[in-house]
């Protein structure tokens, strides 16, 4: 697990998910202000988180990595850097079929929202939330 310096994600991020349109992680890390995390195995990048604050805005893992821990790591590792900054609670706003996911790590489901896609689309989705502990 490793920080990645401002300028270098994107095109990282295309080269490792051919499979999804660049612009989608484009838009997915438009909002400014994050900071990143990439986790990487066997020299190849197989997920990345992303936070602002007290907020997860972005965890996506490559496919083939998918099952292995590696979106758990990410998170756990975004837990303890947040922890160390002063935050008191991460939360994110989950689409639904991330739900299951942030629940089996402690968070807790909040309101019912919508996840915004390219295009003005989105998904069903929750705000959870999730205390981190302290000491």
């Amino acid at each position: 697990m490793r920080g990645v310096a401002d300028g270098a994600l994107p095109a990282r991020l295309r080269a490792a998910w051919g499979s999804l349109p660049p612009l989608y992680h484009l838009w997915a890390m438009s909002a400014g202000g994050e900071r990143y995390l990439v986790a990487e195995r066997g020299g190849r990048v197989a997920g990345y988180a992303a936070w602002r604050g007290a907020e997860l805005t972005a965890v996506f893992v490559r496919p083939s990595a998918g099952g292995r821990g590696v979106g758990a790591a990410l998170v756990a590792a975004v837990e303890r850097r947040a922890r160390r900054d002063g935050v008191r609670a991460l939360r994110v706003l989950a689409a639904a079929p991330a739900i299951g996911f942030y629940a089996r790590l402690g968070f807790r489901p909040g309101r019912a929202a919508r996840a915004p896609l390219p295009g003005g689309l989105g998904l069903p989705a929750r705000w959870m939330r999730k205390p981190l502990a302290t000491g």
